[in-house]
């Protein structure tokens, strides 16, 4: 991601837009700083230095978010997220997103406890799982490239492999998109994301895989 530069713009509001290309590199610091927080073998000093970060993260993540209730009524609301216990054996977790950091960060947190590959586009994804059966698949709603997140889900509805569908989304979801996300009944998690969330997302959407075998589609089945 260029880094000196803002994303294009994509919905015509400035406010949105920067709301947007902000909330990939926050859920980058946000997730890390969770993971150094956490590991047992760094001192004292620097798991408080990391909090600090994670705190300071958080608190630009709620800045944005009250600019955009003050621009708009619309907000996407989740599913209530249950505990569940994790899949006995290793599940297979499909990743889609067109934004390099943010899928060595998603691998990162799921990798310990699931097989994870990762995409930046769909015509990518959609070859793997025409070979590959997933028993999640984690999809950005606001896929660039010249099949987006939704066309992307409609494909897979066309390979009866929606089932296990993970919305991710970091921008502002316009009351349009939050018909669709109603219309579909998969979950939905936001950027920046808690890892704990996410996990226990997967853990929930995700079953085991049988014998690994290839999931063959019907001839003629693709990316619209």
């Amino acid at each position: 991601m260029d880094r000196d530069t803002l994303a294009p713009v994509k919905s015509g509001d400035p406010l949105a837009d920067l709301h947007h290309a902000l909330m990939n590199p926050l859920t980058v610091v946000v997730g890390y700083a969770q993971l150094l927080a956490d590991r047992p073998d760094l001192d004292q000093t620097a798991r408080e230095q990391a909090r600090r970060v994670l705190e300071e993260a958080r608190e630009c993540v709620r800045i944005l978010e009250n600019a955009r209730r003050q621009r708009t009524t619309a907000e996407a609301k989740g599913p209530a997220r249950d505990q569940a216990e994790a899949p006995s054996t290793r599940a297979r977790v499909l990743v889609v997103d067109d934004e390099p950091v943010i899928l060595r960060l998603t691998a990162e947190v799921l990798s310990p406890e699931f097989e994870v590959t990762t995409c930046e586009d769909a015509k990518t994804a959609i070859e793997k799982m025409r070979f590959s059966h997933y028993d999640a698949v984690l999809l950005d709603l606001n896929l660039g490239g010249r099949v987006s997140g939704r066309d992307f889900y409609q494909s897979l509805m066309e390979l009866g492999a929606a089932e296990h569908v993970v919305f991710v989304t970091g921008g502002v979801v316009s009351e349009e998109e939050q018909e669709f996300l109603a219309t579909t009944g998969r979950e939905c998690v936001n950027k920046p994301f808690s890892i704990n969330v996410l996990r226990d997302v997967v853990r929930r959407v995700a079953r085991p895989s049988s014998p690994k075998t290839a999931s063959r589609p019907p001839s003629g089945s693709g990316t619209r």
